[in-house]
């Protein structure tokens, strides 16, 4: 029994360090090029021609100052009607990761409001919204090709 007890402790310890080893690991830092990421992630969300939205509509839907990250690409809808969106932001230090997902959250949740009630298509897609932080790169999208992109996206990191 005492046996038994000892394999049980060194078992749970192990674990405890695997754990605290991973979390601490934490996410890497991508050397990608913003170019790089976007182009591929464009590619894959069948947003080929879409021109990009101007900063100041970075700054009006997520009140976000573009300059204060290493790269910022928002591709907006094109009219009110419109859910489909795609933002991608390139952090200058990891730690503007939490001020940047409350941005998204809450852009995603005025999204849901407007929508919600009169355009059932658009409200799924912006319940099926993807936010994806990894490292020093934040991928955000509301559409139809959703997996295709954030597929890209985490492939070029």
């Amino acid at each position: 029994m005492k046996r038994f007890s000892s394999v049980i402790k060194i078992i749970l310890t192990l674990c405890l360090v695997v754990f605290i080893a991973r979390d601490l690991q934490g996410d890497t830092v991508s050397d990608a090029p913003m170019a790089e990421v976007q182009a591929a992630v464009v590619s894959a969300a069948g947003y080929g021609d879409a021109v990009p939205a101007e900063n100041r509509m970075v700054k009006r839907y997520y009140g976000l100052n573009v300059q204060d990250y290493d790269g910022v690409v928002l591709y907006a809808p094109e009219d009110n009607m419109d859910a489909n969106e795609l933002l991608l932001v390139r952090l200058a230090d990891v730690s503007q990761s939490e001020d940047v997902e409350a941005a998204i959250l809450e852009r995603q949740q005025t999204q849901l409001n407007s929508f919600e009630g009169y355009a059932a298509e658009q409200t799924k897609l912006v319940q099926d919204y993807v936010l994806e932080i990894r490292g020093n790169y934040i991928f955000y999208m509301v559409g139809e090709n959703v997996a295709q992109a954030q597929e890209a996206f985490l492939s070029c990191l």
